[in-house]
């Protein structure tokens, strides 16, 4: 693993963040350039002026700007011999490639159609269609609403709980001067990363960066996002409607408030410690688990998930099962004893961890998994191998010590259940 420890990071004078890990045993080479902005951003100060955007802006925006003026980028970056691909959270926009090792052409497009954008009318309605048809389908996946109705009790009033894409109404409200106040805002050279890793030539891919539009191009000022504040969490039990022909269920509960939610390394070591908690006590390792198992109460749709991005901090559980009721209160007394439910299972502690390590281990013959992990700022620019040496430090004491002294909400849940015909 000590070709990871070799990544130089380096910042050119408009701002732009470069980040390089050859591998040059690979035949490959994977790029991916982030902004720090995403679908949450909706409200900012900009040049002195507050704006409120629409519900989707961010994710409709990733769409337009592989339209250039006279072709369109994706095109281009395919009939290079690449694979070209984009993906918007809450708080990041990112496009990556995926070419042949020591080709660079479509790298070279990479840093250049996310410099220049084209907002044209006509086409931006057109998007703006297509985009309307990709909210239906998700209003379609009962997983994707029950979500964000968790998302919902958990973010009450918040930009979190609308669906990254927007809704019908607020996308067909989105014109080209939204895009291009959106781009000016955020797409700014001092709010971008370069991430880059595979086989390739260090002098000469900083020479194509330096050269390219993403390094000539000005830096300009970068908008402040404006936060909400911290809502009171929805903890009652709610039934809400969603397509289903199963019960299902999903729990959730905040970690942290914005102000106190830890930054950097310190919060990659918790997301880390954190996910191991839930994977040994919500595992197959945990005896209750496996007794729910057996009882039918629940299946492989079981999931937690912990996720953690600039700004906030969640635990999501999810499943279908007979009885919701049953096992919204079996987690719930699970989680308002994590560390007690951790210290029963101490003597799993280790396997859970080896399991965790294999697992991330194995992402790094992956180079589109360690590129597309790279979180930036939010986990201070920390890689794969990172991630690695964290968890290889991390013991049972250490860990335990995170659990207790995260800070918590209250616990939220919501059912679904069959529409009765």
């Amino acid at each position: 693993m000590d070709f990871m420890h070799t990544v130089s990071h380096t910042q050119l004078a408009n701002g732009l963040r470069i980040h390089l890990a050859p591998r040059p045993e690979f035949h490959q080479m994977v790029a991916m350039l982030s902004v720090n902005y995403g679908a949450r951003d909706q409200r900012f100060r900009y040049q002195g002026t507050d704006y409120q955007q629409p519900a989707g802006v961010a994710h409709f925006l990733e769409h337009k700007i592989f339209t250039q003026k006279g072709y369109d980028a994706f095109t281009r970056i395919s009939e290079l011999g690449a694979n070209g691909n984009a993906f918007t959270t809450q708080s990041r926009t990112s496009y990556f490639i995926s070419t042949t090792g020591q080709s660079y052409e479509a790298l070279r497009e990479l840093l250049t159609f996310t410099q220049q954008p084209f907002f044209e009318a006509a086409a931006v309605a057109r998007e703006a269609e297509i985009i309307s048809q990709e909210v239906d389908m998700y209003q379609d996946d009962a997983d994707a609403r029950l979500y964000r109705e968790l998302l919902k009790q958990l973010f009450p009033g918040e930009p979190l709980a609308d669906d990254i894409a927007g809704t019908r109404a607020s996308v067909r409200t989105i014109k080209p001067a939204d895009l291009q106040l959106a781009f000016d805002a955020f797409y700014q050279p001092a709010n971008m990363d370069v991430f880059i890793t595979g086989n390739f030539d260090t002098t000469a891919i900083l020479d194509l960066i330096n050269d390219s539009p993403a390094g000539v191009r000005q830096g300009g000022a970068v908008a402040q996002v404006l936060y909400p504040n911290d809502a009171t969490i929805r903890h009652e039990l709610v039934e809400v409607d969603v397509p289903t022909v199963r019960n299902k269920m999903a729990m959730g509960q905040r970690f942290f408030g914005r102000e106190t939610l830890p930054q950097g390394v310190d919060a990659l070591r918790q997301v880390i410690a954190l996910s191991m908690v839930t994977d040994l006590v919500f595992g197959d390792y945990s005896p209750d688990y496996m007794l729910w198992y057996d009882e039918g109460l629940i299946d492989e749709s079981f999931t937690t998930e912990f996720d953690w991005e600039r700004g906030f901090a969640f635990l999501s559980v999810a499943a279908e099962t007979a009885e919701p009721e049953e096992l919204v209160t079996a987690v719930s007394a699970k989680l308002a004893n994590l560390p007690s439910e951790f210290i029963a299972l101490r003597s799993k502690f280790e396997l859970v961890k080896k399991d965790a390590m294999g697992r991330l281990v194995n992402k790094l013959n992956n180079l589109e998994e360690i590129v597309t992990r790279f979180e930036g700022a939010t986990f201070a620019y920390t890689t794969l191998v990172d991630e690695i040496d964290i968890l290889r430090t991390l013991d049972f004491d250490e860990v335990l010590a995170i659990v207790k002294n995260a800070q918590v909400t209250p616990i939220t849940s919501i059912i679904a259940r069959p529409k009765m015909v």
